[in-house]
C-alpha cells in the first residue's frame, strides 16, 4: 500500500475564524470503497513533497491554495492516519495538523492545480459559532471536537492522535 504523508493546516485570521475547504473528489473513497456523495470540508494542506519537512509543506500548501504568504505557523497539534481509495488504489494518508495565523483574508485561486480546481468548490472562513452548529460534513470526523480546546488556546503538552 502506498503511504501518503500530508500537511495540514488549521489557519485562523485574527477575528479567530477557521479557513477551510469545501470539495468533492468523486475518485476519493474511503477504505470500503464508499465515496462521500456530497461536498464536504477540510483543512487547507497536501502531500508532503520529496525533501520537505511538515512546516514547509505546510507553508507551501496555504500559498498555494489560498495566495497567502503572510502566515506565520504555530505547534503540529495533530496526527491521524486512514486509509483511502484513491482511483481504486488503496492509501495510507498519514496526517500532521498545524496551527497557523494570518492577518490576511483575501484569498487567490491563482495558485490551484487543475485538480484543484475540478474538485474543490470554495473557501470559507468559518465563525467557530457557525461551524459547531453546522450540519455540514467535516474531516477530520472529530475536528470539532478537537477544535474546541485551541480555541480557548489549551494546546496540547504533545501532538494528539485524532481520529481522521
Amino acid at each position: 500500500m502506498q503511504t501518503r504523508k500530508t500537511a495540514r493546516a488549521l489557519l485562523f485570521d485574527a477575528e479567530g475564524r477557521l479557513l477551510l475547504v469545501r470539495m468533492h473528489d468523486p475518485q476519493v473513497a474511503d477504505a470500503d470503497g464508499k465515496v462521500v456523495e456530497r461536498a464536504y470540508w477540510v483543512t487547507i494542506g497536501g502531500e508532503i513533497d520529496e525533501g520537505e519537512d511538515v512546516m514547509t509543506a505546510v507553508r507551501r500548501e496555504i500559498a498555494e491554495e489560498t495566495g497567502l504568504t503572510e502566515v506565520r505557523l504555530g505547534a503540529a497539534v495533530w496526527y491521524a492516519e486512514h486509509v483511502l481509495m484513491v482511483k481504486g488504489e488503496p492509501r495510507l494518508f498519514q496526517e500532521t495538523f498545524v496551527l497557523a495565523y494570518t492577518e490576511d483574508t483575501n484569498l487567490s485561486r491563482a495558485g490551484w492545480t487543475e485538480e484543484e480546481t475540478q474538485v474543490i468548490e470554495h473557501l470559507k472562513w468559518w465563525e467557530m459559532d457557525d461551524l459547531f452548529a453546522s450540519g455540514d460534513t467535516f474531516f477530520p470526523s472529530s475536528l470539532k471536537e478537537n477544535l474546541l480546546p485551541l480555541t480557548d488556546d489549551l494546546l496540547p503538552p504533545t501532538m494528539l492522535t485524532i481520529e481522521p
